[in-house]
């Protein structure tokens, strides 16, 4: 299998090149610095439309990957030019470059979408709402990469191991604690985090099995983000650092967030005959990865 990843130095980008490099041929885009073995890219920006056109045309990929985005919900709300030219804008170019070449598009996209006032976990069938200029702009996204029926939209929220300076929010908690930092974190926040490499997983397994169509992909439950801290701290062994248990309402964010975002994952699970990981079970294998990084 041939495959095109934008982003391809992010976290999500270079899990997927780390996990399917012996199996699949790896080649993508980014504005970023990437250095491993046997994977060769272009380095320009997507804003480059007709040059995206030309080396996907040259690549000739079974499937395009898109996994750059602008993810900072703050900046992407102080900013809504650059969330909208990114998340809406490109990623409609790239639907329509995919869609002329006759290749797969795979989207990833955000559990952001909800507003929250469900109490049950999010479906695929349920009813958007989001609540600030990130999640508006990657639903848009979707909509546009959904206008093809051969096309792959992913909702998730990823955590791993990331090679550039910045952290993934597991790593932002472990090396915090590490550092004997006290975090304050949610208690009225849950979501349903996926481990960065099980999600490479999926895509390639959804690519082989030619899934089209919506997906929530997550973990298997959901958990505050408190609980999550506390988890992660305990199965890390930590000696050192805090966890705060805190209300959503005393940061101060430039963007309305939503308190609820826990998925379903019945769907994909059920399409490709597999069991996701729970929150816990993920965290324990980050620790796994971890140990063996």
């Amino acid at each position: 299998m041939r495959l095109y990843i934008t982003g391809i130095a992010g976290l999500l980008g270079n899990n997927i090149v780390k996990r399917l490099v012996n199996r699949c041929e790896i080649t993508g885009v980014d504005i970023l610095d990437l250095d491993i073995p046997n994977i060769t890219y272009e380095k320009f920006s997507l804003y480059e439309k007709e040059r995206l056109r030309l080396h996907i045309a040259q690549v000739k990929p079974d499937a395009v990957i898109h996994t750059a985005a602008a993810v900072n919900v703050d900046e992407c709300e102080e900013n809504p030019q650059w969330a909208y030219k990114l998340n809406k804008e490109t990623t409609g170019d790239i639907a329509e470059i995919c869609n002329e070449l006759g290749i797969k598009l795979v989207y990833i996209s955000s559990d952001a979408v909800f507003d929250g006032e469900s109490e049950e976990l999010y479906q695929e069938t349920d009813l958007v709402n989001p609540l600030n200029v990130y999640a508006k702009t990657k639903l848009d996204g979707e909509r546009l990469v959904l206008n093809y029926s051969r096309n792959l939209v992913f909702r998730t929220n990823i955590y791993g191991q990331n090679i550039q300076n910045k952290k993934s929010f597991g790593e932002w908690i472990l090396s915090s604690l590490e550092e004997g930092k006290v975090l304050n974190m949610f208690e009225d926040i849950d979501f349903s985090p996926i481990l960065v490499s099980d999600l490479a997983e999926i895509i390639y397994k959804a690519l082989e099995k030619d899934l089209c169509g919506l997906y929530h992909v997550c973990a298997t439950g959901c958990i505050t983000k408190y609980d999550f801290g506390i988890k992660l701290k305990e199965l890390f062994e930590l000696k050192t650092g805090n966890i705060n248990r805190v209300q959503s309402e005393m940061m101060h964010f430039k963007a309305k967030r939503s308190k609820h975002m826990g998925m379903s994952n019945a769907k994909i699970s059920r399409e490709l005959e597999i069991k996701i990981r729970t929150p816990e079970e993920s965290i324990r294998e980050f620790r796994r990865l971890y140990d063996e990084f």
